[in-house]
C-alpha cells in the first residue's frame, strides 16, 4: 500500500506590527503548512533547519502528566537540555525511554512528585508509561535554533532565519521523514515536497 505526505513550505519575510516590536535584521521567517495523503493537515509535525548555527540549552522544558496523557504530546527541545517529567495526575506514574537519543526508566513517582532527563544527543526519544499503556509522547532533540511544531491545521512557521544553506527536515510520528537541501532566501520562495512510503 503506497501512502503519500505532501509538504508544501513558503519563504518570505514576516511584517512586523505595533510599536516596540522588531525582529532581527537580515533575517526572515519560514512558513507553510504540511499535509498528508495531499488533503490530510499534519498536525504535530516537526519541522526544523540545519545550518551552521548550533543551539544552547533551553532554559526550561516539561513533559507533563495530567488525566493518564502527556502534555505536550509532541516536543522539539535542543541538545543538552534537560527536561521536567512531574506527575500532576491522580494516580502513579512510570515514564521510560527508547530509541537511540536517550534510554531511561524514571521509576515509579506519585502526585506532586517531578524526575528530570538531560538530553545529551540528537534524535528521536518515544516516551511511555510503565504502568499506563495507552500514554505515549514524543522528543525530538535537536541542535538548531530553527525548529518548530505544527498546529491542528499543519501550518508552521520559524522565526529570525538568516539567509543561506540549510538541511530541511520534517518528522511526523506517523513514521513519516522528510530530508532536502535547500537555499533560503530574503523576499519569497516557495517549495512542494512529496514523501511517499511503501
Amino acid at each position: 500500500m503506497r501512502t503519500t505526505l505532501c509538504f508544501t513550505v513558503a519563504l518570505g519575510m514576516a511584517l512586523c506590527a505595533g510599536v516596540g516590536v522588531s525582529k532581527p535584521a537580515d533575517t526572515t521567517d519560514f512558513s507553510g503548512q504540511v499535509a498528508r495523503f495531499g488533503k490530510v493537515s499534519a498536525k504535530e509535525c516537526v519541522v526544523y533547519l540545519e545550518g551552521a548555527k548550533r543551539a544552547e540549552p533551553l532554559k526550561r522544558a516539561v513533559v507533563d502528566q495530567r488525566s493518564k496523557v502527556f502534555i505536550p504530546h509532541v516536543s522539539v527541545i535542543t541538545r543538552g537540555t534537560t527536561v521536567q517529567f512531574p506527575n500532576n495526575d491522580s494516580v502513579f506514574h512510570n515514564v521510560f525511554a527508547y530509541y537511540d537519543a536517550k534510554k531511561f526508566d524514571l521509576g515509579n513517582y506519585p502526585r506532586g512528585a517531578s524526575r528530570s532527563v538531560t538530553f545529551d544527543k540528537t534524535g528521536v526519544v518515544a516516551i511511555l508509561c510503565n504502568i499506563h499503556a495507552e500514554m505515549s509522547a514524543y522528543i525530538l532533540v535537536v541542535d538548531t535554533p530553527y525548529y518548530t511544531v505544527t498546529d491542528s491545521k499543519g501550518r508552521f512557521s520559524i522565526h529570525n532565519v538568516p539567509p543561506g544553506e540549510y538541511t530541511l527536515h520534517a518528522w511526523h510520528e506517523s513514521g513519516f521523514a522528510l530530508q532536502k537541501r535547500i537555499a533560503v532566501k530574503m523576499g519569497q520562495t516557495v517549495a512542494s515536497l512529496t514523501l511517499t512510503k511503501e
